[in-house]
């Protein structure tokens, strides 16, 4: 390389201190988290207990997320809401 191309070429610490911070960009699970909290107005604990299958939501919050995600809720929380009945 010639000197004027090396000299508009970044470091190699450079590009890593270029990145975005961790707080800039989210990762997809932790906005997908976020989101169903926000739509059903529970804490994003609560949607991590649902995801790990601990507690299931209410009839409601069931409601809003397959409104969200466009998928039956008996699809989406199998055990709980089969043939649409809710215990």
């Amino acid at each position: 390389m010639d000197k004027m191309a090396e000299k508009d070429q970044l470091t190699f610490r450079q590009i890593y201190d270029n990145l975005p911070e961790r707080s800039a960009v989210k990762a997809p699970k932790t906005v997908f988290v976020e989101r169903i909290a926000e739509i059903t107005m529970k804490s994003t604990k609560t949607v991590r207990c649902w995801l790990a299958g601990v507690q299931t939501p209410d009839p409601l919050s069931a409601s809003m997320i397959e409104k969200e995600l466009g998928v039956s809720v008996s699809v989406l929380f199998p055990k709980k809401y089969q043939d649409g009945n809710a215990d």
